[in-house]
């Protein structure tokens, strides 16, 4: 186990630092900026932190960084330190960021806490911290070279304050995350102190183990700043029992060598293994999964990767979203399939495509005996998939079958969001979910299944119905078909957990506040009878269920021949938390943020 987790963090480094083609400019200053923060005011006192920057710094400057450090600073004093630094950096320029401290992850967004943080609900984390991907983009659009390194753990801290887990003091506030970082530069490196899952130890002697290792292998002669994190990653791991793992989460494109005295870019360490290929396509599938971060990925990952050390960190993401899915994924190859509850036509259908792909199973009767086993087992390894000779959502995937049994909820993260469709291609079985990731991959999305039909909800800031008929159409879809209680209560479901897809007001003219949420497919034929006769749905179902807000439809003004999620109040009051399952009719220039595009 331990020389597979060592294949793996330099098939890692390898991969992130593979295609170098060029080297640091020499011409370009090395410039710091330093944070070292100890002294909270509400969330404890990190005893090494401010050590930990002091020493860095120190380090830096020997390395030839001018080097600025700030201690203990609240939020504004970070700020102000970081627009500062951005301002003193020039094109060639090498900048590095280093940051000790209390960090957080909130909705899919890493934070550093200010001293003078007291985060008493969400809406405060914008006053009191640093947006992570406010820093890095304000440092790497102005340098050559952009370094950051963070010493501190990506955590929630509005369920606990002061996780204490680990023994003796941490860097963690409140439930373990990690959310992924984008960067948007050739030249930039982001390194944590702590892997998904884990907290950054602030230590037990003079400094974190995270800082230590950065001190003591950084500046190895001629050692190339990835060859040196290898390095770093060893030494935390054993100093901490294996409990901290730390991580580079964007690649860098450029060498870089702290100490330049004898350069030997091309000189592999003696301590170097060699390079493991598996290895490099775990690393490579454990990034895609992480981009998209949803339960369901994370499952078709561990079931593509069973072992090793990214299988472990993918385990500890689970379980932090979905605690009871983990048992699930300790359940053997055989186990599963049994899951998959297939028929004697389904399994037919597996034998003879894997015949037609020239894996022979004999007679296709059925029955998955030992020539059936061995044909798939050898059909799997000969797809790059986990050779086992049981059959699995992937190995159905690969062979173009569709399996009858589809998965119901909520599939994408719950918050809308973008998504890679290149990053689904080595995981998702469902070819539905591919056409709504692939559809208007720009815009955030949220979708589920529900009794075999994928639905997606697209947010688009103010717009039409004939907009958002178009955009479906264009998707392979159409405007969401709603026929039972439970199929409105999935989709409001969907819609409910982000505000943002809702649209909110007040009306003076008739002094009521309103909320208005997602498009859906019901029409009005204009020869019906006003206000509730002649409505349909658009893709010609019959009408078998309603859910109309009260007093609707009523026709407020000619034309308002369409349906949309939607509430109101009397008066003027805050609408933000109401939930909303009902609909009214709107008209053809009424606009909200949302629409339902649905998939059979």
């Amino acid at each position: 186990m331990q020389e597979i987790a060592k294949r793996l963090l330099v098939a890692l480094a390898i991969v992130l630092f593979a295609g170098v083609s060029a080297s640091q400019s020499a011409d370009g200053r090395r410039l710091a900026l330093v944070i070292g923060s100890s002294a909270y005011e509400a969330a404890g006192n990190l005893p090494n932190a401010v050590s930990d920057a002091r020493q860095f710094g120190a380090f830096l400057s020997s390395q030839g960084f001018d080097t600025d450090i700030v201690t203990d600073a609240d939020r504004r004093e970070m700020a102000d330190a970081v627009s500062r630094f951005a301002r003193k950096i020039g094109a060639e320029d090498t900048a590095l960021f280093y940051f000790a401290g209390h960090g957080m992850q909130l909705r899919g967004e890493n934070y550093l806490v200010g001293t003078d943080a007291r985060l008493a609900n969400e809406f405060d984390v914008a006053a009191e911290t640093l947006a992570l991907t406010d820093v890095i983009g304000a440092i790497e659009k102005k340098a050559k070279v952009a370094l950051f390194f963070l010493d501190a753990c990506r955590n929630n801290p509005l369920a606990n304050r002061l996780n204490q887990e680990i023994e003796g003091a941490t860097r963690s506030i409140a439930t373990r995350g990690l959310a992924p970082v984008e960067t948007e530069s050739a030249g930039t490196m982001v390194a944590f102190a702590a892997a998904p899952g884990q907290v950054a130890l602030d230590g037990r002697g003079k400094n974190s183990p995270f800082t230590t290792a950065l001190i003591g292998h950084l500046a190895g002669p001629g050692l190339e700043i990835g060859t040196a994190f290898k390095r770093v990653i060893r030494d935390v791991r054993k100093a901490t029992e294996g409990k901290q793992s730390p991580q580079i989460l964007s690649s860098l494109s450029l060498e870089f060598y702290f100490n330049e005295a004898t350069p030997q870019p091309n000189k592999t360490p003696a301590d170097v293994p060699a390079i493991d290929p598996q290895a490099i396509e775990i690393e490579a599938d454990f990034r895609k999964a992480l981009r998209i971060n949803t339960p369901r990925v994370w499952g078709f990952f561990l079931e593509k990767h069973r072992t090793g050390e990214q299988a472990m960190l993918a385990r500890q993401m689970l379980s932090q979203m979905q605690p009871a899915a983990t048992s699930n994924m300790l359940l053997t190859p055989q186990e599963r399939e049994r899951q998959l509850a297939l028929s004697s036509s389904q399994r037919r259908e597996i034998q003879l495509a894997l015949a037609g792909k020239g894996f022979h199973t004999g007679s296709a009767d059925g029955a998955f005996g030992q020539q059936t086993r061995r044909a798939l087992a050898n059909y799997q390894k000969s797809n790059s998939l986990p050779g086992n000779g049981y059959f699995n959502p992937l190995t159905a995937k690969s062979l173009g079958i569709a399996l009858r049994k589809e998965d119901s909820g909520l599939y994408s993260s719950p918050l809308a969001r973008r998504y890679d469709p290149a990053d689904f291609a080595s995981f998702e079985t469902d070819r539905r979910v591919l056409k709504a990731i692939d559809c208007n991959p720009m815009y955030e999305k949220i979708y589920g299944s529900f009794e075999g039909h994928l639905y997606l909800v697209i947010r688009s800031d103010f717009i039409t119905r004939q907009s958002a008929t178009a955009m479906a159409k264009r998707c392979g879809g159409y405007l969401a078909t709603i026929t039972s209680q439970a199929e409105n209560s999935f989709i409001a479901s969907l819609l409910n957990k982000d505000p943002r897809l809702f649209l909110t007001g007040y009306d003076t003219s008739y002094n009521v506040s309103y909320k208005m949420g997602a498009w859906i497919g019901l029409i009005q034929d204009p020869s019906g009878k006003e206000p509730r006769g002649g409505w349909k749905w658009e893709n010609g179902e019959p009408m078998s269920y309603v859910k109309w807000h009260h007093d609707t439809p009523h026709e407020s003004k000619p034309g308002d021949d369409y349906a949309m999620f939607f509430a109101e109040r009397q008066g003027r009051t805050d609408l933000k938390t109401e939930y909303v399952d009902a609909w009214e009719d709107m008209g053809e220039n009424d606009s909200t943020n949302s629409f339902v595009i649905e998939f059979e």
